[in-house]
């Protein structure tokens, strides 16, 4: 009797460990992951390197990638369109615009944003210095980046804004910062939008800004309201259900990035960057213009005004016919989530 007791005790014993086991909330095995140095990994997509996805980058830098169990290979797509790869499985996550994405959804394709690294709309205007007003530019070359893109939205609306037809009365080209004062010098583009980086380059080299967006009237008055989040994450919706605990670390790394960002000193943040920023010259400038103009999204949500002003672009850009619904383009879950439990 007492061997059919012991038996029964050592059954029961073993059967309670395999149910802990085979039973680990995914925090436990994020846990186990990081304890075991066993990290998930997974790739993220970029157009370009850029200042205003730094949430991205310091979270890289900081190690709070692996802090959340993630190993976070971070790749330029040369195609300059990073939601290719996403929608391929070759990455599981994306850096890009959000307009482009309200199409996606418009479009049935299995895409959404998680994760915001930017508050405002961060880009300026520029005229070449022969060039008076954005009236005078009809008939001549602009800077707008690629068809679909944020820049390109932004060119648009400003040109439409001055009575202009943006479809009709100027030519676009697409080119690297480093391109852009010789080819307004020579007078091969006549304007040009400019992200935080040329922004600093244009004014040193004595071009005056024409639309400045960090004025929040005129950030309002064109975008009609005083938030827009652009630089943002998006994924597939397939695969953030199929992996929610993967989306929630990385959106919780980013997060500490974000925090980072607005806790510390612009020297500190260079020091932080400056490896993945090492062609760029004016990398300082930069971010003391992010951290002044407060571009960069503390906690990565997204504001109800601000998707109302990414759907109007992203019509008057002709990408959408209807405004997408918030729920439809934003998985807000995740940024709300990593919020929360910081406080």
């Amino acid at each position: 009797m007492k061997k059919r007791i012991l038996a029964v005790m050592l059954i029961t014993a073993m059967t309670a460990t395999l149910a802990a086991g085979c039973g680990k909330s995914s925090d436990g095995q994020k846990e186990d992951k990081k304890e075991s140095g066993k990290l998930e990994k997974i790739t993220v997509c970029e157009p370009v390197r850029g200042i205003l996805w730094a949430p991205v980058y310091v979270a890289k830098a900081e190690g709070y990638f692996e802090e959340e169990g993630l190993d976070v290979d971070i790749t330029t797509v040369q195609s300059d369109m990073p939601t290719a790869p996403v929608l391929a499985d070759e990455a599981q996550f994306g850096l890009y615009g959000p307009e482009m994405i309200c199409k996606f959804v418009e479009e049935g394709q299995d895409t959404e944003l998680i994760y915001t690294c930017t508050d405002t709309y961060p880009y300026s205007f520029f005229l070449s210095k022969d060039v008076k007003s954005v009236e005078d530019l009809k008939g001549t070359t602009i800077n707008g980046a690629d068809s679909g893109s944020s820049p390109r939205a932004f060119v648009r609306s400003i040109i439409n804004n001055a009575g202009l037809d943006a479809d009709n009365d100027v030519t676009y080209a697409n080119m690297k910062n480093s391109a852009v004062i010789a080819a307004l010098d020579s007078g091969e583009v006549k304007a040009t939008y400019a992200s935080p980086e040329l922004r600093t380059q244009l004014i040193d080299a004595g071009y005056e800004v024409a639309v400045d967006i960090y004025d929040k009237e005129v950030h309002k008055e064109l975008l009609g309201s005083e938030t827009y989040e652009m630089y943002i994450v998006f994924g597939k919706k397939s695969y953030i259900k199929e992996n929610p605990e993967v989306a929630q670390a990385f959106v919780n790394a980013c997060y500490k990035g974000a925090q980072y960002l607005e806790t510390h000193e612009t020297d500190e943040i260079v020091e932080t960057l400056k490896d993945q920023f090492a062609e760029m010259q004016n990398l300082e400038q930069a971010v003391k213009e992010c951290k002044e103009n407060s571009l960069w999204s503390a906690d990565g949500i997204f504001s109800d005004s601000g998707i109302d002003s990414i759907n109007t672009m992203a019509m008057s850009s002709g990408l959408i016919k209807e405004p997408v619904d918030k729920a439809d383009l934003v998985d807000e879950e995740f940024a709300k989530k990593a919020s929360e439990e910081s406080k």
